[in-house]
């Protein structure tokens, strides 16, 4: 491997048999220069591009950051992707090592902030939560730094965020409210409780994360194809569950001016139904 720039003393860009990388190591820059063979035994951790990174503009953000702070990201995130077994938009190593660098510090101070989602995220995220327990531990081993649970929840959010590939961490926090509203719904309209974590519940709240991220995200670019006489077909069928359905679409419309699709709705009865149908046999 070669040397195409140096940012600073720990973070180079090189080449690598023709591709371009980013090349993470304690003091590997120090005499590096254009076209110098790269220290490989200095070497710590290689990033390898990926369509929606520009490397060179990747590794200008990350030289802005304490190395230590990037490591740690690093090695919470290889722990993660490992769990979660999905792809991760890389950004979330710019986004860890960030966070770590006020956590850190309100740590320090002595500053505790509040997380409100922290139960929704727990239930509807486990993997996620997972995560962010195991980050914490790996924080312990490197930091000696006994962060309090919530912190965890911070950790699973910038997961949930690099899952959906949002830019904006406003876009997850929406998604785990509105997910937690609907839910919610369902348990008032029908009188029952359920494990959210429940193997039979999981690929609802899956849906429900595509569809909010959908009027999230896109709401210009919905397929308006419908099948609207297999809806009512459906929705005769199942007569509870659609109305059920009903008061959910109420809901989006009154606080977030969502007026689901028709196939949209279809889904939201058949899951409904199967859930409901599964805790009454």
């Amino acid at each position: 491997m070669k040397t195409i720039r140096k940012y600073n003393n720990n973070i180079i860009l090189a080449n690598d048999r023709g591709q371009e990388v980013i090349i993470l190591g304690k003091g590997i820059g120090f005499q590096a220069s254009p076209g110098s063979l790269v220290d490989t035994s200095l070497l710590e951790k290689i990033f390898v591009p990926q369509e929606t990174v520009h490397m060179s503009r990747f590794a200008d953000t990350l030289s802005d950051l304490a190395y230590e702070y990037i490591l740690l990201a690093t090695k919470i995130v290889d722990c993660g992707k490992e769990l979660l077994h999905g792809n991760l938009n890389p950004s979330i190593v710019v986004a860890l090592a960030d966070h770590f660098s006020i956590a850190f510090k309100r740590f320090q101070e002595h500053i505790v902030m509040s997380t409100p989602l922290k139960w929704d995220i727990r239930h509807l995220y486990p993997r996620e939560f997972e995560a962010g327990l195991r980050g914490l531990t790996i924080i312990r081993q490197e930091r000696q730094v006994d962060f309090p649970e919530s912190e965890a929840v911070n950790i699973a959010l910038h997961f949930i965020n690099a899952e959906i590939d949002a830019t904006d961490m406003s876009i997850t926090f929406k998604i785990v409210a509105i997910t937690s509203d609907i839910i919610g719904i369902i348990k008032d309209y029908f009188h029952i409780t359920f494990d959210e974590e429940a193997f039979d519940v999981m690929p609802f709240v899956i849906h429900l994360r595509n569809l909010v991220l959908k009027y999230t995200v896109n709401p210009a670019q919905h397929d308006h194809n419908t099948d609207e006489e297999l809806y009512m077909l459906i929705a005769e069928r199942y007569p509870e569950a659609a109305a059920c359905c009903t008061s959910i679409c109420a809901y989006l419309q009154a606080v977030h001016s969502w007026e689901p699709l028709c196939n949209d709705r279809l889904f939201l009865i058949l899951h409904i139904k199967r859930i409901t149908e599964t805790l009454t046999k």
